[in-house]
């Protein structure tokens, strides 16, 4: 667990599984929606030498540089933590 690579980690997050996790939790609805929002209406476009390419959803992974994507994966991951502690 402390060898985890989280860069790498919060690129290949499963959004379906995060909510999932979430709902099993019985986790406050509040929270449950503004989390599918923030991961679910991502899309992503790659410019190269000033050509834009088309865009396209973004299957995995939570935006890196937020508050909110470490809390996510702290939730995430929580069962990884009680599987390493057992």
């Amino acid at each position: 667990m402390l060898l985890m690579d989280i860069k790498a980690a919060l690129r290949s997050m499963a959004k379906g599984r995060l909510v999932n996790l979430m709902k099993v939790r019985q986790m406050d609805g509040d929270l449950i929606q503004p989390t599918e929002s923030f991961l679910l209406q991502r899309m992503v476009e790659m410019i190269i030498d000033g050509n834009a390419m088309e865009r396209h959803p973004v299957e995995a992974g939570v935006p890196q540089g937020s508050p909110v994507s470490l809390i996510l994966f702290a939730i995430y991951t929580s069962g990884l933590i009680k599987s390493v502690e057992e």
